[in-house]
Parts: structure tokens; C-alpha cells; sequence
């Protein structure tokens, strides 16, 4: 049985637009369980009062590790549009998260053999089985056989995704942003891998933007991080059984989650 929770109203570090309502959602691991759920519950916040567009972004890792890869990629092709049924504008946005940049190079062909091999040892096999692919085949069959067996409409949205979103002050990206280099110079790399340099970093933050992220879940788990530069929205639902989202608008954030 999977609950809703929606937290407080928060002041938000940054504001956004007051007839804006802006949403994440958090590394979900193919658990399309608590998704599925969670999609609707933030569908239900899109009729309030004096909201007339909605941008709904995807941190990354959809994939991997949980029991319904298959059906998180569906859910997540489709978006919160699916769940809203034209009620409101509704942009989907599908960003890169580690585990999806090895999908995305393996629909494109040119995923290199060492990096199957680190695939297969981050939790690749739940990804492969949810799509007909023995771990056991050769590197070229199992590419072949996720490009056959993926539906066109999930295909379509793997390619769709990109590195980072930004919405005025924030920034919304899978792990992180490099404080060490220039806002506008942050590769594909850093955005979906970097942990400690941005979790903690030396010298300050030197950026006027707050990120929102996931990737690295903090103690307590099952709660998102909240710091002065970045909101961290991983609970390890794989593991905790909790997925997390963020609702912001005008000067106000709160988060929503799905337990189960």
C-alpha cells in the first residue's frame, strides 16, 4: 500500500513565478510502484488556484536496480501531461542520471564494451531482464536486444533527455553542478557524476543559483537534504521505499512523497 505525504509550505531560497508551478521528482530505480502514485498526487496540486503552466523534470535514474524498469520509463515517457489531461500546460522534462547516460549511449550505439561492464555491475540486469536481454549474450546482442525490445514512445524520451534544466535562479540536474568551473561550462560528465566537490564545497558556493539534484542519498534517508546551495531529493527509493518531489512556486516550496 503506497501513502502520499505532502510537507509544509517552505520559504524557498530562490522565488519563481507565481503562475508557475514547478516540480521534481528524485531518483526513482525503477520503481514504477511509487511513481505511478506520485504522478497523480502532483496532478492533483496542478488545479490550484492561479497556476497556469507546470514544468515537471525527472532528475535522472529511472533506470536500474528497482522491480519495474519497464514501467518507469513508460510512466516517465508519458509525464505528469498524461496524469493532468490537458487540465493545464504541462512541459515534461527528462534529465540524464548516470545509469541512463549507459541506456541512451546503448539505443545510439555506441555504448563501449568497458562501460557495458560497469553498467552490469551497477545494476544493470534488472534494466536488461524488464526487457528480454540475458546478461549471459555478447555485448552486441544485448544492444540489439534492448534496441528491439524498447518501445518506440520510451525510445523516444531516452533521447529526449538532456545534461541540465534551468529555470531562472534554479537549476535542476542529476548530481550536481563543479564550483570549480564556469556555470556555462559544466560537461555531461560532471552534471550526472560529481558528488563531494559539490556536496561540500571548499572556499563557498560561487554561483547566485540553488541546484536541485539527486544521485547521492544523505542521512536520513528517507527525508531530502536541504543546504544553502542545493536541495537533494534522492531518498533511495530503491531501498527506502521512498520516492521524493519538490513543488515550488512563487516564494514557496514544499515536497511531496510516496511511501510504500
Amino acid at each position: 500500500m503506497v501513502s502520499i505525504s505532502r510537507g509544509d509550505w517552505l520559504e524557498a531560497p530562490k522565488p519563481a513565478a507565481a503562475d508557475h508551478l514547478i516540480c521534481a521528482i528524485g531518483d526513482v530505480h525503477g520503481r514504477a510502484d511509487l511513481l505511478e502514485p506520485l504522478l497523480e498526487a502532483l496532478a492533483e496540486d496542478t488545479c490550484g488556484p492561479g497556476v497556469e503552466r507546470v514544468t515537471n523534470i525527472f532528475l535522472g535514474d529511472l533506470i536500474d536496480r528497482g522491480p519495474s524498469v519497464r514501467d518507469t520509463l513508460g510512466l516517465a515517457a508519458g509525464g505528469l501531461a498524461m496524469f493532468c489531461d490537458g487540465r493545464v500546460p504541462v512541459e515534461d522534462i527528462l534529465l540524464l542520471g548516470n545509469h541512463d547516460v549507459w541506456l541512451k549511449a546503448a539505443l545510439e550505439e555506441r555504448l563501449h564494451m568497458d562501460e557495458l561492464h560497469v553498467w552490469y555491475a551497477n545494476g544493470a540486469v534488472e534494466t536488461w531482464h524488464d526487457f528480454a536481454v540475458a546478461a549471459s549474450d555478447r555485448p552486441d546482442r544485448i544492444v540489439d536486444t534492448l534496441r528491439r525490445n524498447m518501445p518506440e514512445i520510451v525510445s523516444e524520451a531516452v533521447e529526449r533527455m538532456v545534461p541540465m534544466h534551468r529555470i531562472g535562479d534554479w537549476v535542476f540536474v542529476h548530481a550536481g553542478l563543479d564550483p570549480r568551473r564556469p556555470l556555462e561550462d559544466q560537461p555531461e560528465e560532471v552534471v550526472t557524476w560529481i558528488r563531494d566537490a559539490f556536496l561540500e564545497p571548499e572556499g563557498g558556493w560561487p554561483f547566485e543559483v540553488v541546484v536541485v539534484h539527486g544521485h547521492t542519498p544523505e542521512e536520513p534517508f528517507e527525508e531530502p537534504t536541504i543546504r544553502r546551495h542545493r536541495i537533494n531529493l534522492d531518498t533511495g527509493a530503491v531501498f527506502t521505499g521512498v520516492l521524493t518531489a519538490i513543488q515550488i512556486r512563487n516564494d514557496r516550496m514544499r515536497f511531496v512523497q510516496a511511501s510504500g
